[in-house]
């Protein structure tokens, strides 16, 4: 990211401070419906649409850092057959972010890790409660992550990943 990128996404120097950044945002009403019923395949649709250029979700996502593509998942972990991650750093993704639907009020575990590579020193978040989003940095800037298994009840998060395709040299 260059200097002038800087300025043009203005939540990139709050991101880079601590290397992850939580702000609530409220599903729209239909994602709000589609969560509740547990309808999987409009969430996943819903989801493809706010990440396409102009989307509600992309438009948030679009303050942090450049991306010109996404990938997503439902992760629903659930206490009776979680495990605990591992540490990674998301290859060559430049931002990822979890969106919390927990309504779990049981869910222990579950915590989002974060450090940078070859550093002992470890940020803990808690499972967030029902609509925060949480942005972190990835690999790219020697970040790194990992979820705790979940020992109580279920953790449920809408995870992505923003990308920039690589510059083809003429």
């Amino acid at each position: 990211m260059t200097e002038l990128d800087k300025y043009k996404f203005p939540l990139f120097t709050e991101l880079f401070k601590k290397g992850h950044f939580q702000m609530k945002v409220p599903f729209p009403k239909e994602m709000d419906i589609a969560l509740i019923q547990a309808d999987w395949k409009q969430v996943d649709e819903l989801l493809f649409s706010y990440l396409a250029p102009g989307g509600y979700l992309r438009d948030i996502l679009n303050k942090f850092h450049p991306f010109d593509s996404t990938e997503h998942i439902i992760a629903l972990r659930d206490a009776a057959t979680d495990e605990d991650g591992i540490w990674h750093d998301d290859g060559s993704r430049h931002i990822a972010f979890t969106w919390s639907f927990n309504d779990d009020s049981s869910l222990t575990g579950g915590e989002l890790l974060f450090k940078l590579k070859k550093s002992e020193e470890v940020t803990t978040i808690s499972p967030p409660p029902r609509e925060v989003l949480t942005v972190f940095l990835t690999g790219e800037y020697g970040f790194e992550h990992k979820v705790n298994k979940v020992t109580r009840g279920s953790r449920k998060t809408i995870a992505g990943w923003c990308s920039t395709a690589p510059k083809l040299e003429d």
